[in-house]
């Protein structure tokens, strides 16, 4: 698993789901809507930049995600906390008849 942080998460990639991944949308997406800080190196995503770097140059937009899962093989997973959701959670009441 290749990781990384950025400011209020991670990003995770399954390097073995990226083989045989030819759409490459992670980095283009990453270059497109984001800082452009994946690229391509040996058919799988990895930093351009130094890890400590990317804490502070990731965009966290989430592009790289939703690229992956809409034209790749759903190999990056977002891990963005919401601090206090978990309890907000506890207190909404959904009713099924709406």
């Amino acid at each position: 698993m290749y990781t990384f942080e950025f400011r209020t998460g991670r990003v995770s990639i399954d390097h073995a789901k990226c083989d045989g991944c030819t759409s490459y949308a992670c980095a283009k997406a990453c270059n497109l809507y984001g800082s452009g800080i994946l690229s391509i190196e040996k058919d799988r995503p990895v930093l351009t930049i130094p890890l400590e770097e990317a804490k502070r140059s990731c965009t966290e937009c989430l592009a790289c995600e939703v690229g992956c899962h809409l034209r790749g093989r759903q190999a990056i997973t977002i891990l963005l906390p919401i601090m206090g959701l978990k309890e907000f959670k506890g207190t909404v009441h959904v009713d099924s008849t709406e």
